[in-house]
């Protein structure tokens, strides 16, 4: 029996109801899903272990079943996670259109000068599965998990409504399959309750927020980049804004902030989380940087003179 004959032969005011309910609400859940295409939406209570292991670069330098096996291990992921992100990457760069799902990972090479702990910079091989065309790519990973480098790089143009972007991360379950997650959501769910947000600015920037005049865009459009709890960009001390995990999940899952990896920063000029990685936090448009202000204004009325 069809949906519409049960209906037929119900109340006359339950059938009404019946017929808000399939032409109103339907129709408002499938425009909401279309509108959230760059949203991630799942909820990650519980970040997987394996994204703060840390990776001692000496290893990948030993000649070893280990060297092999962690090498084995990270051109898994790099496969994965620019596969992933293929389209993104294509519709952020300006060169080479080729998508990455026309690839396969040949080799990962750990990047010289950058014997760190934590997540090392690798230069990915790309072979063209149609003409065997070499490409080269850079992937972060830590042996277990991985990361787009510089996701920033791939941004949006420069204008007052930027397109924010999502990408996603690649790690390995328990099993040793390799699966994938919002890196943003990743990030986010790794910080305290309680954060700062940080950010280098001059005495006129900083007028600009306390006074309430319009935002001036930067060479990047209308963005404002932070990081969380601490940054000293080129030698300079940054105001410290206080902030929640909470609010910037929210802001996030909105479609305010873009959540990017970033380059290989000092230790002590940037923190870090959990994630041994380097983030930023972008607000991203003028209503998210308004959404922003009285977080702002609030902390710098106070604050005269950068954290010291």
């Amino acid at each position: 029996m069809s949906i519409w004959r049960l209906l037929l032969g119900l109340n006359p005011k339950a059938t009404l109801w019946l017929f808000i309910l399939f032409t109103a609400v339907l129709p408002f859940h499938a425009y909401g899903a279309h509108s959230c295409e760059y949203v991630f939406a799942q909820e990650i209570t519980t970040v997987p272990r394996v994204f703060f292991k840390r990776l001692i670069s000496k290893t990948l330098l030993e000649n070893s079943v280990q060297n092999s096996q962690i090498k084995a291990q990270i051109a898994k992921l790099a496969e994965a996670v620019l596969h992933e992100n293929s389209r993104t990457i294509e519709k952020g760069r300006a060169y080479n259109k080729v998508k990455m799902t026309d690839f396969t990972v040949a080799d990962v090479k750990l990047m010289p000068g950058n014997l760190v702990d934590g997540y090392g910079l690798f230069i990915v091989k790309l072979v063209n599965k149609h003409d065997g065309d070499i490409e080269f790519e850079q992937i972060r990973s830590n042996g277990s998990a991985a990361f787009v480098d510089r996701s920033f790089q791939f941004r949006d143009g420069i204008s007052n409504d930027p397109l924010v972007r999502r990408f996603k991360a690649a790690y390995l379950d328990e099993n040793g399959s390799v699966k994938s997650m919002d890196q943003g959501e990743v990030f986010i769910s790794s910080l305290p309750e309680q954060i700062k947000l940080s950010r280098v600015m001059n005495q006129a920037e900083r007028e600009q927020w306390v006074d309430g005049t319009p935002i001036k865009t930067g060479p990047f459009g209308a963005r404002t980049h932070f990081a969380v709890n601490y940054f000293k960009f080129q030698k300079q001390e940054p105001y410290l804004i206080p902030y929640s995990k909470e609010q910037l999940l929210a802001a996030y899952r909105r479609g305010d902030v873009e959540i990017n990896t970033y380059d290989v920063i000092s230790h002590g000029d940037l923190w870090h989380g959990k994630i041994d990685l380097e983030f930023e936090v972008v607000f991203a448009g003028i209503k998210a940087m308004e959404s922003l202000r009285p977080h702002l204004q609030e902390s710098l009325r106070q604050d005269t003179l950068p954290f010291k």
